[in-house]
């Protein structure tokens, strides 16, 4: 008769860790915090978009992946393509997505600090704990 109910206990903890992925999936947001120039060249056109995500749970994540454009005052400046797994700790975490910028957002770049303020616009999704989310956010400058 203990053998028959000996599943329980594993589909209990199963389906937990499924609950807190969905609440995460639900409760998890992301803010613009800085620019890193760092790698801006142009031999390898690089700008980091420094952002802050918050996990609200008490599990931690992992960031798989991060797909998305980049635009300037509507236009398209550069783009992403993946970033290295990163771990989500509970509370807020700042990730450092690498945008690789055309040569023409570059040029574009340059012109916009110079001469006036500007819109950022970055639309993609991100990928946490195997669950695909939309990732959105603009800041003006």
């Amino acid at each position: 008769m203990e053998n028959k109910n000996i599943w329980i206990i594993p589909a209990v903890i199963v389906g937990y860790i499924l609950y807190k992925k969905y609440v995460l999936s639900k409760a998890v947001s992301v803010f613009f915090k800085n620019l890193d120039f760092s790698n801006v060249s142009f031999l390898n056109p690089e700008l980091g978009l420094i952002v802050q995500i918050n996990n609200p749970t008490d599990v931690t994540a992992e960031v798989q992946q991060i797909k998305g454009i980049l635009k300037v005052d509507g236009i398209e400046v550069g783009s992403v393509f993946g970033i290295t797994p990163t771990i989500l700790r509970v509370g807020s975490s700042d990730l450092r997505i690498p945008v690789t910028l055309s040569y023409d957002g570059v040029g574009r770049l340059i012109s916009t600090f110079n001469t006036k303020g500007f819109l950022l616009e970055f639309k993609g999704t991100i990928m946490v704990d195997y669950i695909t989310l939309p990732l959105e956010f603009s800041y003006s400058v």
